[in-house]
C-alpha cells in the first residue's frame, strides 16, 4: 500500500476571514461609561457607599457592651432617682411593724379609713347638695353607702398587709374562720341588695314595691337561718357521737329500707320490675335515691337521724322505690315474698 503526498496547501484556502474576536469586557477591564463634556451635567461619576460612612472608611458597629450599657442607662438613672424613696418607704414598713402593736396599727388605720370616708362624703355632699340634692335623698344615699362602703379598711397592699394577713391566717381558728366567711356572705349580700334597690329604683320601683320585696327577703332569711342552724344541731350531735353510733346507724339504716323493701312488695312495685332484670332495679333505685336526697336536705339528714312518727312514715314511703329497686337488683325479691308477713 502506497502512502499519497502531503497537500501543497492547506484545507482552509478558499473559505471566508473570519471577523475580529468581541472583547470580553464584563470580565476583564469593567464597563466603558463615556466621560462626559467637562462642565456639564453628571461630570462626576457617584459611587454609593454604606451608610455610616466617612469618605469611603466604614464605621465598625457598636459591640455587645456598648449596646447593653446604652439600654440600661435609662434604667440605672430611674433606680438611682427613686432609691432613695424606695428605701425610705421599705424603712416606715418595717419600722411599723417593730415598734407597734397589732392593735395599735389596726387602730390607727381604722382611724384614717374613718376620715377618708368622712372627707370624701363631705364632698359628696357639697357637691350634690348645689344641684338641689333634698335632705331625705341625702339619708337615702347615706344609707345606700354605708352598706356598699365596708366598716372595716381592708388589708394594705403593701408588706405591712402582707405580714398582717399571713398572721391573721395562720392564728385563725376553725371557729373564727367560719365566723369570717359568714360575715363576708352577709357582707356581699348586703351589698348585692343594695344594688339591686338602686338598679330597681332607676327603674321606677315604687316605695310600696321595695318594701314588699324587702319584706320577702326577710321572711326568706328567717327560713335559712333556721335551716342553718338545724344543720349545725345535726353537727354538733354528730360529733358527740362515739364508736359504737356507726353500728346502730347501720342497724337502723338496714330496718327502715327493709320496712320499705316491704312496703314495695305489699304495692306489687317490686312484682312488675321484676321481669326487666336487675338493671331496671338500678334505674328505679337511682331515681328514688334523687328523691330521697331531695327530701333529706339534699343528703345532709341522714336515714338514721330522723325519729319523730311523721317524718319517719314520710321517710318509709318515700324510700319504697329506693328500696324496690335495690332488692330486684340485688336478687331479694324471693326473700321479701318469703316473709310470713305475705
Amino acid at each position: 500500500m502506497t502512502i499519497p503526498p502531503p497537500p501543497s496547501e492547506p484545507p482552509t484556502v478558499g473559505m471566508p476571514t473570519p471577523g475580529p474576536v468581541a472583547g470580553e469586557w464584563w470580565r476583564k477591564d469593567g464597563p466603558r461609561i463615556p466621560a462626559p463634556a467637562s462642565g456639564g451635567p453628571g461630570a462626576a461619576v457617584y459611587t454609593p457607599v454604606p451608610i455610616g460612612t466617612g469618605a469611603g472608611t466604614a464605621v465598625e458597629a457598636p459591640g455587645v457592651a456598648a449596646a447593653a450599657e446604652a439600654f440600661w442607662a435609662p434604667l440605672g438613672r430611674i433606680l438611682s432617682e427613686q432609691a432613695t424613696t424606695i428605701a425610705s418607704q421599705v424603712g416606715d414598713q418595717i419600722g411599723q411593724l417593730l415598734t407597734e402593736t397589732e392593735a395599735q396599727r389596726t387602730a390607727r388605720q381604722q382611724v384614717e379609713y374613718e376620715e377618708m370616708l368622712a372627707g370624701q362624703r363631705a364632698r359628696m355632699d357639697a357637691a350634690l347638695g348645689k344641684v338641689g340634692e333634698s335632705a331625705q335623698e341625702r339619708s337615702a344615699r347615706h344609707r345606700v353607702e354605708d352598706i356598699l362602703t365596708p366598716a372595716q379598711p381592708s388589708h394594705r397592699d403593701d408588706l405591712v398587709g402582707l405580714v398582717d394577713l399571713l398572721a391573721d391566717r395562720i392564728s385563725e381558728t376553725p371557729e373564727d374562720r367560719a365566723a369570717r366567711k359568714a360575715a363576708e356572705h352577709e357582707l356581699e349580700k348586703q351589698r348585692a341588695r343594695a344594688e339591686e334597690d338602686r338598679a330597681l329604683a332607676a327603674a321606677g320601683e315604687t316605695p310600696a314595691q321595695r318594701d314588699l320585696r324587702h319584706r320577702r327577703q326577710r321572711l326568706a332569711d328567717q327560713r335559712e337561718a333556721k335551716l342553718r342552724a338545724r344543720r349545725q344541731h345535726r353537727k354538733a350531735a354528730r360529733a358527740k357521737a362515739g364508736s359504737s353510733d356507726r353500728a346502730r346507724r347501720v342497724r337502723r339504716w338496714c330496718v327502715l329500707t327493709a320496712i320499705s323493701a316491704i312496703g314495695g312488695y305489699s304495692t306489687g312495685l317490686i312484682q312488675v320490675i321484676t321481669p326487666g332484670g336487675p338493671y331496671v332495679g338500678l334505674l328505679l333505685a337511682a331515681g328514688g335515691w334523687v328523691l330521697d336526697l331531695h327530701l333529706r336536705d339534699r343528703g345532709r339528714l341522714r336515714v338514721s337521724e330522723v325519729r319523730r312518727p311523721v317524718p319517719l312514715l314520710i321517710l318509709i314511703v318515700s324510700r319504697v322505690p329506693v328500696a324496690a329497686g335495690l332488692a330486684v337488683a340485688t336478687g331479694l325479691g324471693p326473700l321479701v315474698a318469703a316473709l310470713p308477713l305475705f
